[in-house]
């Protein structure tokens, strides 16, 4: 009996010490340090649904000026370079030839309508005597068809004559639409046929296009929205300070090029003040529509997993919390959430590396030092994240 009680005070006391050297593991058990990170808030905003690419600007329209008749260049009444209104005289083909042959049309015509009033007055001489039986009807008759011959010479002349003021016209050649002249190509004194070669360029520059070619996967939702009212395009020269304007879209062609798999369109441009020029890139946005009220969060709040996208929210007492969500698309670094936020969310943009569940966080203040970190705790969080902390973040409203 007395081993007995003896065995039962070792099991006892060793009962105790184990016991004793557990409460001990506990003691050492340390919480893991706050975690760095930058918090924005996710806010309720209009997104436009748009399509970017890159764009060539072109002229409205490019005109070749050419002569209509042969002769020698007398003059130039323009500079290459200079902006011209329609019907601005560019330059002048020598008249003198023109001018005369204007005056032999002129004399002609007058010579022909004298023959015709003579034939028209004998003709009628000639029905008198015959109603009087004093003149042979094969002859009235034949005196009628000479009139009307010589009336029929009139207008010939009269045609004569138009053609002869219209050539020299010609010889005064006018800007046929507002535009900007190039370079001259012919010089004075050249002796030039008629619509032979470019004697310089014209080019409207207000409006202007700028073409773009989309892939046809957009083609659709481009139609769709282009039948229910006006597009907007936006144009930027792709430099600093580069120019940028806002236009309309005008065309859509007819056909998809089967070589690149994308459709032409164009948007025209007021182009007031001359920012855009023929021949230039241009980077281009076409806003097909704007959707209302959309949850918006920037695009590195979002992460991909197993299950999906998510992101990690701050709650009101600093822990982190695990948030599946429905990401639609991204524009300009932000991406709406179809499901998952409601908007009010601060949502965690950076650091999200070393979070799980319920982590403490901490926002600081820019260029703070870093959170102190408990004795021990380092290599703790170490062998639970394999992460150093950061010592300092940005705090976005």
């Amino acid at each position: 009996m007395r081993h007995f009680f003896s065995g039962c005070g070792i099991l006892t006391i060793l009962s105790a010490l184990l016991l004793s050297a557990g409460c001990g593991k506990k003691e050492k058990v340390r919480e893991l340090p706050p975690v760095p990170v930058t918090v924005e808030q996710a806010k309720i905003k209009d997104m436009p649904l748009q399509i970017n690419t890159f764009g060539k600007v072109e002229a409205y329209s490019q005109i070749p000026v050419k002569t209509m008749i042969s002769g020698q260049i007398s003059r130039f009444l323009t500079k290459p370079g200079e902006y011209v209104k329609k019907g601005d005289v560019l330059l002048e083909i020598d008249k003198r030839p023109f001018e005369a042959v204007l005056q032999q049309c002129q004399a002609t015509l007058s010579k022909d309508r004298i023959l015709l009033e003579d034939f028209i007055r004998q003709a009628e001489m000639k029905e008198r005597l015959l109603a009087s039986s004093a003149m042979d009807t094969n002859s009235t008759k034949s005196m009628r068809a000479q009139a009307e011959s010589q009336r029929a010479q009139v207008s010939s002349s009269e045609a004569a004559l138009k053609n002869a003021q219209l050539n020299l016209e010609y010889c005064t050649i006018k800007a046929p639409i507002d535009g900007r002249t190039g370079d001259i190509l012919i010089y004075e004194g050249t002796v030039i046929k008629a619509n032979d070669v470019d004697v310089i360029q014209l080019v409207q520059l207000k409006p202007i296009y700028v073409v773009f070619a989309p892939p046809q996967l957009n083609l659709p939702e481009i139609q769709h929205f282009f039948k229910q009212g006006k597009l907007i395009v936006h144009a930027q020269v792709p430099v600093k300070n580069g120019a940028e304007a806002d236009g309309e879209l005008t065309f859509i062609d007819s056909v998809v090029n089967p070589t690149s798999g994308t459709v032409k369109l164009k948007a025209t441009f007021p182009n007031e003040n001359i920012q855009f020029w023929p021949g230039q890139f241009v980077n281009v946005t076409l806003t097909l529509t704007v959707e209302k009220n959309c949850v918006v969060v920037p695009s590195q709040a979002v992460s991909k997993g197993q299950d999906g996208s998510y992101v990690f929210i701050v709650k009101p007492d600093n822990t982190a919390e695990y948030h599946p969500v429905k990401a639609g698309r991204s524009l300009n670094e932000e991406t709406i959430i179809l499901e998952g936020l409601n908007g009010n969310e601060k949502v965690i943009t950076d650091g999200q590396v070393r979070l799980y569940p319920g982590a403490r966080v901490y926002e600081p203040a820019p260029n703070a030092p870093a959170a102190p970190t408990p004795k021990g705790a380092s290599a703790d969080a170490g062998e639970n994240t394999g992460t150093k902390s950061k010592t300092s973040v940005t705090v976005k409203s």
